[in-house]
């Protein structure tokens, strides 16, 4: 039988750019053996991950207790250590209000300058309900944090955790805030978040500003169905025990969560970014690349 209309042409998906999000804000020892905490763990596991295939590393850092630790100082240390051992790798320093609320806090990070300077800074769209407390960002709070991670020359990392955060997505174009080519973590099975489905998935692409390139996360088990739905979709991957600390049913590695990662693209015939790829992919100047190899 005869088809009466040609099929669609096929249109390569870019090569995958896997975003390792190595510790978060909760993750401790005890319930996550393998979390780094101190700066020579994160960058030791940052390194790993870079080596197979991460091109995007997602960062917290941690005081001396293993607490979060919002003072940019802290951060400067690991983005130059990172820096130094992962040339080329796209660096995001987090904004997180999980821990305080305080648009100045938060802001810290953004102050850094030179080599210290992230390349980019979450910024989480909108307020949730966490099973260990809530993160708040009200408006005002998430239009700052946009306004100065634009003084500053860091691209936001849009962090939309539900139909609602990907609507505000498009005030922040409207005001100058989100400049293309605009990033997404499309974050999935959440407390009070977006279901890990793929009716959510696609709403949530749908819902984003156009031209929006976007990677998909799940939290715990949903990681996996997630990342697979995103690699199918032609999207990017958000992994590491920030989100899920297991491995079939073993305590996880970030480095063996962004491998699982990888082994997803190439089942789907999607080969891993490299560094400059993910760089043009999230138009972040290459000359810091040049810098960090030197």
């Amino acid at each position: 039988m005869a088809f009466p209309y040609p099929a669609h042409p096929r249109t390569p998906y870019p090569p995958l750019v896997v975003n390792a999000a190595l510790t978060g804000m909760v993750a401790t020892r005890e319930r996550v053996p393998h979390v780094p905490l101190t700066a020579e763990e994160i960058a030791d596991d940052a390194e790993r991950c870079f080596a197979a295939g991460a091109t995007v590393v997602h960062l917290h850092a941690r005081d001396a207790a293993g607490r979060p630790d919002w003072r940019r100082e802290a951060t400067a240390e690991l983005v130059v250590e990172v820096r130094r051992r992962c040339p080329g790798i796209v660096v995001c320093a987090t904004t997180s209000g999980r821990d305080v609320a305080d648009v100045d806090r938060r802001a810290d990070v953004l102050a850094l300058e030179g080599e210290a300077r992230p390349d980019m800074a979450s910024l989480t769209l909108g307020s949730l309900n966490f099973s260990t407390g809530p993160s708040v960002s009200a408006i005002a709070t998430v239009h700052e944090l946009a306004r100065r991670m634009a003084a500053a020359g860091i691209r936001p990392e849009l962090e939309v955790f539900d139909l609602g955060m990907a609507h505000l997505a498009h005030r922040l174009v409207r005001d100058g805030l989100a400049p293309a080519p605009r990033y997404a973590n499309l974050m999935l099975g959440f407390p009070n978040g977006a279901p890990a489905d793929a009716r959510s998935l696609v709403a949530l692409v749908d819902a984003l500003p156009p031209g929006t390139a976007w990677a998909a996360a799940g939290l715990g088990d949903f990681q996996l169905p997630a990342n697979a739905l995103a690699v199918a979709m032609g999207g990017h991957v958000r992994t590491g025990l920030e989100d899920n600390p297991l491995l079939d049913g073993e305590p996880a590695t970030n480095e063996a969560l962004v491998a699982r990662a990888a082994v997803l693209g190439l089942a789907a015939g999607r080969r891993l970014a490299t560094p400059a790829e993910a760089r043009a992919l999230l138009s972040v100047d290459p000359v810091r690349e040049e810098a960090a190899a030197g």
